[in-house]
């Protein structure tokens, strides 16, 4: 009696230890799960299997760091096609979990997981994210009849948890994708603001270049060229030309010049050569006479 409330007590610190895991990436939570999983089992061996679309295949996407847990690694038996069958298939496409202490006893076991990894005892159950079947939480023993049905229910609780850390990653992936293309629609939206010729002269700007060699590069008129960085300074809401630089620069318009060659190589290149971007003021002065 004193032996299983003592178990009892030890599975329940351990589901308590994953409640309170608060990483936000999928693997390190899910390996660092399986370490504590596998230690409460005594266990050799726990995986946190994902379905792979692309590969139709199951996937240790968390697995414990242990000798049988590298050796797995080592023998490619982390990646389980559906095609070969197997336990942690069949609990995969049923939900209905699996339990044997004489895996070497059962034909539909992976030869690699018995000959490979000399498993005995072998425990799947079903995992489910946001109620779709989308993985299995195995866990494997060289020790015949190493898993009870008190320790499927510990584990099937696991694996309860487990799907709910998989949504959260999932979710915080797609907020971050929504936010970044949020960020994209908004930088497009900013670099509308200024016409076509003036993120010319912006990123002639970012180059080094004096209003003087601007002029000469897009074959206009000083003056003209004057003109338009000081609109692009009033649309954008900048002061100076080393915002206008860093401007160009973070919205990607120096490295896009560079690579689709928008604007043609300067008659005289040793005349801005070596220049930087905060010689020049919005007039063509020094920028240390306009304020940042």
């Amino acid at each position: 009696m004193t032996a299983l409330l003592n178990e009892d007590n030890r599975l329940l610190e351990t589901l308590q230890q994953l409640l309170g895991l608060r990483a936000v990436e999928l693997r390190p939570a899910l390996t660092e799960a399986s370490d504590w999983v596998a230690e409460a089992l005594g266990a050799e061996k726990v995986d946190v299997l994902l379905y792979d679309a692309a590969s139709t295949s199951l996937v240790a996407m968390g697995t414990s760091d242990t000798p049988m847990g590298r050796r797995q690694h080592e023998l490619g038996l982390n990646r389980l096609p559906l095609a070969n069958g197997g336990p942690q298939v069949r609990v995969f496409q049923t939900g209905a979990p699996y339990l044997t202490g004489r895996a070497d006893q059962d034909p539909e076991q992976i030869p690699g997981n018995v000959e490979g990894l000399g498993v005995r005892s072998n425990l799947d159950v079903p995992l489910d994210v946001d109620d779709q079947r989308r993985g299995v939480l195995s866990a494997m023993s060289t020790t015949p009849d190493r898993f009870t049905e008190r320790d499927k229910a510990f584990l099937t609780a696991v694996a309860g948890w487990s799907g709910m850390v998989v949504h959260r990653a999932e979710l915080v992936e797609q907020l971050g994708t929504a936010a970044k293309q949020r960020g994209h629609e908004e930088a497009a939206e900013e670099i509308a603001r200024i016409s076509r010729r003036e993120r010319e002269v912006a990123v002639l700007i970012a180059m080094g270049l004096t209003n003087g060699e601007i002029a000469r590069r897009l074959v206009l008129v000083e003056g003209t060229v004057a003109n338009h960085v000081e609109h692009i300074l009033r649309k954008l809401k900048l002061r100076s030309r080393t915002q206008v630089a860093t401007w160009a620069v973070q919205h990607g318009l120096y490295r896009l010049a560079e690579a689709e060659d928008e604007v043609a190589e300067p008659a005289g290149r040793d005349s801005w050569q070596g220049r930087t971007v905060g010689d020049q003021s919005a007039s063509g002065q020094p920028d240390s006479q306009t304020p940042e």
